[in-house]
C-alpha cells in the first residue's frame, strides 16, 4: 500500500490546484469519487470556475479565507462566506466561484475537495471549467 499523491492541474504565483486522477488510481473511477486539493498563498485569488459535479470542500489549514458563489438560474443569488480551518463547504453542481477563492490571511489556505462523479464526463475526475486567465474558456477572444 502506498500514499496517493495528486498531480498538479493548475500552478501559479497564487497557488496550486492538484487532482487525484482516475488514470493513476482506477479505484476512483470504479467508486465514482473524485478528489482535489487547493493550496492558495496569502493575499491571492484562485481563478473563477465551475465543475461538472457536486462536491464538498474541507478547509485543512488557514484562518482567513473568503469564498463566494453564484448560483445558476438565480441572478440575484450570491453567497459570500468566511473560511477557516475545519469548515466544510458544500458546492452544488454548476455553481460558479465568482469571487476567486481569496486568501485574506498571512498563511496558506488549503482545502481538499471530494466529489461524486457518477454522471460526469470522466468518472473519478472533477472536470473544471475555468472562466478567466490563460486556461479560461474565453482565452481565444
Amino acid at each position: 500500500m502506498e500514499a496517493m499523491n495528486p498531480k498538479p492541474f493548475v500552478e501559479g504565483e497564487a497557488g496550486s490546484y492538484y487532482k487525484w486522477l482516475p488514470s493513476d488510481y482506477p479505484l476512483l473511477a470504479q467508486t465514482k469519487v473524485a478528489a482535489g486539493r487547493l493550496l492558495l498563498r496569502p493575499r491571492r485569488f484562485a481563478l473563477p470556475h465551475y465543475a461538472d459535479c457536486s462536491k464538498f470542500g474541507y478547509v485543512l489549514r488557514g484562518e482567513d479565507g473568503v469564498g463566494g458563489f453564484a448560483f445558476p438560474n438565480k441572478c440575484n443569488k450570491k453567497v459570500v462566506v468566511k473560511l477557516k480551518k475545519g469548515d466544510l463547504i458544500p458546492v452544488p453542481t454548476g455553481v460558479t466561484s465568482w469571487w476567486f477563492w481569496f486568501n485574506d490571511g498571512d498563511s496558506d489556505l488549503e482545502i481538499i475537495f471530494l466529489g461524486e462523479t457518477k454522471s460526469v464526463h470522466v468518472p473519478g475526475d472533477i472536470s473544471y471549467f475555468i472562466l478567466a486567465g490563460s486556461l479560461g474558456l474565453l482565452q481565444g477572444f
